[in-house]
């Protein structure tokens, strides 16, 4: 274990205080996870240091949204620090705290909780006072200054029109990710607005919805198998939030002989979704434009920490404040768009998925 690591673990655990914690991390001059120089001579460029603040690394997609940010800060010429929390809001509040030691300019950060992620914010403003971008998610603070983040609603709104075209009425099942986190919220919520008059007339019956912490496949597999013992295996429909959710539901499906009969989609297009669109498992994925979204931190970044204002296409009021920020959007894949898909975008191979 490193110094630096030694010290996050010991704030973490409450064994020093986070005035000790910041006033050794500046003495000890640390380096952080990840430290990328920059490739570019860009004017002001070298003097800016960025700080990205991710939940983990152990998600598929995060890898991806890291190399989309770090290859467009390298062209900026930005210095950048990144760091995973492995899911543990103490973590993730000593590791930036550890950032701040290190003089960044402007931090961007995925919360493991939103509610703590706001008042990671107003720790950030009265220790440092530099700007915050809220990544993935828009944390409620009239502090923040920028997000970057998927329209959630219109994912869940792809997802339900899409199973209201192809799968049958009847039982159902909605697989969310965490309560406390506004994508799975918004993406429930904008399933839930499309399927209403059908829930209302009866012909849909939600027989099963849970939220589940971390987005755990293991939470989907048991929502799933007990929504079919419940239902003696009579489910027409699982709209997941997420593919690693989608996957875990699939395993479910799979034990009774039900994959590619139960109408089964998610969000992110894993390869492993991929193999299973192609397979007929899994419906459909949505796919966010990631490699825009993590463009758009960078240049965010990069903007306001020489006091500039980003380039933005929407905004959030929180609190009576307007807070700018990008909306990235989504679409659907299947099995009828993939290849074509895979030609648009870097994501995935044909070879991940079998074609």
């Amino acid at each position: 274990m490193s110094r630096l690591e030694k010290l996050i673990a010991d704030v973490s655990a409450g064994r020093i205080s986070r005035r000790d914690f910041i006033a050794q991390t500046m003495a000890l001059g640390a380096t952080s996870a990840t430290l990328g120089l920059g490739l570019s001579t860009k004017a002001n460029a070298a003097d800016i240091t960025v700080g990205f603040s991710f939940p983990s690394f152990e998600h598929f997609r995060w890898a991806h949204d890291r190399a989309y940010f770090q290859a467009r800060a390298d062209e900026l010429g930005m210095k950048y620090i990144v760091q995973g929390a492995e899911e543990d809001v103490s973590k993730q509040d000593a590791q930036v705290d550890a950032m701040l030691a290190q003089g960044i300019q402007a931090l961007i950060i995925i919360p493991v909780n939103i509610d703590a992620g706001k008042d990671l914010i107003e720790r950030v403003k009265a220790d440092a006072n530099i700007p915050v971008i809220s990544y993935n998610y828009v944390i409620p603070s009239p502090k923040l200054d920028y997000w970057c983040a998927r329209d959630n609603y219109l994912v869940g709104e792809i997802q339900a029109k899409q199973a209201l075209a192809q799968a049958k009425k009847g039982n159902w099942a909605i697989v969310s990710g965490p309560s406390g986190v506004d994508v799975a919220r918004q993406k429930t919520e904008g399933a839930l607005r499309v399927l209403k008059p059908f829930i209302d007339s009866g012909e849909i019956k939600i027989v099963s919805h849970e939220w589940h912490d971390a987005w755990r496949a293991e939470g989907a597999l048991a929502q799933i198998e007990n929504a079919l013992t419940k239902t003696n295996n009579d489910l027409q429909a699982v709209v997941a939030n997420e593919d690693g959710m989608a996957l875990g539901a699939l395993r479910a499906l799979t034990e009774q002989g039900l994959a590619g009969k139960v109408w089964l989609c998610g969000e992110d297009v894993f390869p492993e979704v991929g193999r299973e669109i192609v397979k007929g498992n899994i419906a459909m994925s949505a796919w966010t434009d990631l490699i825009q979204m993590g463009r758009a931190a960078a240049d965010a970044a990069f903007a306001l920490a020489q006091g500039k204002k980003p380039e933005s296409n929407d905004k959030v009021t929180v609190e009576g404040v307007d807070v700018a920020g990008m909306r990235i959007q989504s679409r659907g894949v299947d099995r009828a768009n993939l290849a074509e898909f895979l030609k648009l975008t870097d994501w995935l191979k044909p070879e991940d998925v079998g074609l």
